[in-house]
């Protein structure tokens, strides 16, 4: 398993559908420890159900702080409430877990984000095979609409990068749980 940044793909939905950005990155993970290639749906999931408890209070600071700039925020809702919904996405355009709404999809990437009055956020999912390696890369795209943007992502960056790598590392075991129940399943 190795994990690396690289630049996005111009044939990527993110590339496309994000004009005149302010920030970029991408975060690549590389496994061989994955049987098939997990569909951007379930990495979206493995996304979710990966954040750490000081992630989790970064999250609701940053929820506290937002509400009270009269940003968008997340409805409150309990562990078992948001495992259940996230069992239940499907992944299609126009549905959302958090902020997080899916903007477009194909085969290999899910494509979310969110506009508000400070910026816009893109995040996409991607998931292919390279030789005999599974890969799933999450690439980020921000467009700053204003000075609040700027200063919002001044603070919220180093914490973006540092949670996004380990995520990842936290995804793979989680993508590997997702397969097993699939495999599960289908016998």
């Amino acid at each position: 398993m190795k994990i690396t940044e690289v630049k996005i793909s111009k044939d990527y939905l993110i590339a496309q559908q994000s004009n005149e950005i302010d920030y970029e990155d991408s975060f690549q993970l590389k496994t061989d420890l994955l049987k098939n290639v997990p569909k951007p749906k379930d990495c979206l999931v493995a996304f979710f159900k990966s954040f750490s408890p000081l992630l989790i209070k970064l999250i609701i600071s940053r929820e506290v702080i937002a509400k009270k700039l009269r940003l968008k925020t997340v409805n409150k809702m309990s562990y078992k409430q948001r495992n259940k919904l996230l069992d239940k996405f499907e992944g299609n355009i126009g549905d959302s877990i958090a902020i997080f709404e899916v903007l477009d999809k194909n085969d290999i990437e899910l494509l979310t984000g969110q506009t508000d009055k400070h910026l816009d956020f893109k995040l996409s999912f991607i998931s292919y095979k390279e030789d005999e390696d599974k890969i799933v890369e999450l690439a980020t795209t921000v467009k700053f609409h204003n000075l609040l943007g700027k200063i919002y992502f001044f603070f919220v960056k180093p914490f973006h990068r540092y949670f996004m790598k380990r995520l990842l590392k936290r995804m793979n075991e989680e993508l590997i749980k997702i397969e097993k129940n699939i495999n599960y399943e289908m016998v």
